[in-house]
């Protein structure tokens, strides 16, 4: 693995209903064009725990868009991202460590998420978010994190 490999996946609502996760990385790719390196497949695949999480958000918050991270760089499990606002800058970005059984936590280093950075800025260059947007470190159990995220 090079460090141009991409850092985030954007995983798109239709996975809700029908999980193809190769389809998803060739669409990206063609999409994007993508110039900071290919997406593979072992860099982006889910758990069946993973994969129960997303296909919820996906179905009931519209309004986030959920990246998958690369997980070979310690940059968290997901990205998601409010947009509800209009304007990148308030865009609010949520860095997701997933951890069964676990309470939730916000906030705090964790070795995980520890190039989280570098995954938000790819979303910056994306135009997706600025680098002014707020930020937040979720960690713990999918169903935990799902609560919090639709508070």
């Amino acid at each position: 693995m090079s460090t141009t490999d991409p850092l985030t996946l954007r995983l798109p609502h239709w996975l809700c209903e029908s999980f193809d996760l190769v389809r998803v990385i060739a669409n990206e790719h063609r999409a994007l064009g993508r110039t900071t390196g290919v997406c593979r497949m072992d860099c982006f695949d889910m758990r069946s725990h993973e994969r129960a999480f997303v296909k919820t958000v996906l179905a009931r918050r519209r309004h986030l868009w959920l990246f998958r991270t690369n997980q070979r760089r310690s940059c968290g499990d997901f990205i998601a991202i409010d947009m509800s606002s209009p304007r990148r800058a308030n865009r609010r970005a949520y860095v997701m460590e997933l951890k069964t059984g676990e309470r939730l936590v916000i906030g705090g280093a964790r070795l995980q998420c520890a190039h989280y950075g570098a995954a938000v800025a790819e979303l910056v260059a994306r135009d997706i978010v600025e680098d002014t947007s707020p930020v937040e470190l979720l960690y713990g159990d999918g169903p935990a994190v799902l609560a919090y995220l639709e508070n």
